[in-house]
């Protein structure tokens, strides 16, 4: 098995080196092991930083195109570079080195195609009590819409097998922490976490200036994640409350009519029981609408999936009947 270690970086040149220098050189059921530095268009010396310390690809974007972009181009980069596990950490060294054995494990004995390294950030003392607080409700409403068991979703720290990792696509330029989950459980991929301690925090985020900021973004994507992957679902539950409105008002105008029928009053109700019901029906009728788009978007993912691995095979070969002194530079530099 191959195992490559991808590091999104923006600006990282300061704390790179001693992320390089804490990945294992070796792991169990591992044959190999390689580096990939993706640098999201950085303006210090971070690509010749991560040339310099032993980085095995260095891939550089022209401009900053956003963490979900550079993440993607990691795992298509890792894919050609014929990972059979990935891993995923960040620039700034927040995730300790000797974690990834244990984050690898599951997938190399077989128990899951995507590890978590869970920070227990309830019980962290360098996380202040505000983000202990919403992170523990993030964790719940994604716990609540995926039914997966995870403790610390917005982790950066994973592990994925090259099955999943070949369906992994992103529809929001924020993160790829969410909606990869999402992604997960509706496709049933076994999800597994380990407990790691993060290091301490070298600088602030760069992703939100804030927690409110954050919150923000994550609560929008997780509403689209959840009515793109469970549309049926998402529209059914908000057309209740008209359904529920329109037939409490239209029993009732029938209770008053059937009590005498002469009396023409509370016609109110009854249009407002007929608007209720209408905008009911047609919600529910866009989830419906989803649903099939659902499915189409599953099959053209699966299309996806099979030209991509053609690719791959394709390109596979191609390498192996290059002369061995072609590829070393094909893996060095993009």
């Amino acid at each position: 098995m191959k195992l490559v270690i991808q590091i999104p970086c923006f600006n990282e040149a300061e704390t790179l080196p001693s992320v390089l220098a804490d990945l294992p050189r070796s792991l169990p059921g591992i044959e190999s092991i390689e580096t990939l530095v993706i640098e999201d268009g950085s303006s210090d010396d971070t690509s010749a930083v991560a040339r310099a310390h032993g980085a095995t690809r260095v891939v550089r974007h022209r401009g900053n195109r956003g963490l979900a972009r550079t993440f993607l181009t990691g795992i298509e980069v890792a894919l050609e570079m014929g990972a059979d596990i990935l891993v995923n950490t960040d620039g700034d060294h927040q995730y300790p080195g000797e974690s990834i054995g244990p984050l690898v494990a599951p997938i190399v004995e077989g128990h899951a195609d995507l590890v978590i390294g869970d920070r227990k950030t309830s019980r962290d003392p360098k996380v202040p009590a505000r983000k202990k607080l919403f992170y523990g409700l993030g964790n719940f409403v994604v716990r609540s819409a995926t039914g997966v068991s995870v403790h610390d979703a917005p982790s950066g720290f994973r592990a994925m097998s090259r099955e999943f990792a070949l369906s992994v696509y992103l529809t929001n330029p924020f993160s790829y922490t969410l909606e990869t989950l999402f992604a997960a459980a509706e496709q049933r991929f076994p999800i597994r976490e380990v407990e790691i301690q993060s290091n301490p925090v070298t600088r602030k985020s760069r992703l939100f200036r804030g927690v409110t900021e954050y919150m923000r973004r994550s609560a929008g994507i997780i509403v689209q994640a959840y009515s793109m992957h469970n549309p049926l679902r998402a529209f059914g539950l908000l057309s209740v409350p008209f359904l529920l409105v329109g037939l409490g008002l239209g029993l009732r105008f029938l209770f008053y009519f059937v009590r005498d029928p002469d009396y023409s009053g509370h016609i109110q109700s009854l249009i407002a029981a007929a608007i209720a019901s209408v905008v009911g029906v047609q919600i529910l009728l866009f989830g419906m609408l989803g649903w099939l788009m659902r499915a189409n978007r599953l099959l053209l993912q699966d299309i996806r999936q099979r030209i991509r691995r053609m690719e791959l095979r394709e390109a596979a070969r191609a390498v192996d009947g290059a002369a061995g002194e072609e590829r070393e530079p094909a893996l060095r530099q993009r």
